[in-house]
């Protein structure tokens, strides 16, 4: 059975008491004492990396879900935390570089399945390596630059990546 907020949640964090009723999708009320649980797509930040040769950096994901899965750098943010910061904090612990000409690229929808189902915000950048040297670590087991030609979709651990790369194939011509 998959789980979404609305069937994983059966407790009141405030009172305690089990939920009885739910406004809409994603909102949990506790008749109780009135508490409201909303359950937002959670945000992540992510970059693409183009090297000299036009390729792509993605990441062999070392952990849960889709362990062995290609993705792009990248991971949730913490709370409160600004996506450039999640960015720069997630690059260093990913792959233990620094970031250089972060530019904007798209923002995409997803659900991430992994205990309960999560509605993912995924915040993409174009950014350049600014410094060191690129090193797998943290929850990747492994990097490699992809030609657009060659980007092993069958093998990308999200569905949103294969439209985020779509666009980052359009965006270059």
């Amino acid at each position: 059975m998959k789980y979404s907020a609305n069937n994983f949640f059966k407790f009141c964090p405030r009172c305690g008491e089990a939920y009885r009723r739910q406004n809409r999708k994603g909102i949990l009320a506790c008749a109780h004492c009135k508490f409201q649980f909303f359950q937002n797509s959670k945000p992540t930040a992510s970059a693409l990396f183009e090297d000299r040769f036009g390729r792509v950096l993605l990441v062999k994901r070392a952990v849960d879900p889709k362990k062995g899965w290609w993705d792009t750098p990248g991971g949730f943010l913490d709370d409160g935390e600004p996506p450039i910061d999640g960015l720069r904090r997630e690059m260093k612990e990913e792959l233990g570089v620094t970031l250089a000409d972060i530019r904007f690229f798209g923002m995409y929808i997803d659900i991430y399945r992994y205990g309960y189902d999560v509605y993912t915000l995924n915040v993409v950048y174009l950014a350049k390596i600014n410094s060191g040297r690129l090193v797998a670590k943290d929850d990747v087991s492994a990097y490699r630059w992809f030609a657009p030609k060659d980007i092993p979709t069958k093998q990308l651990g999200f569905p949103w990546l294969k439209p985020a790369l779509k666009d980052w194939i359009r965006s270059r011509k």
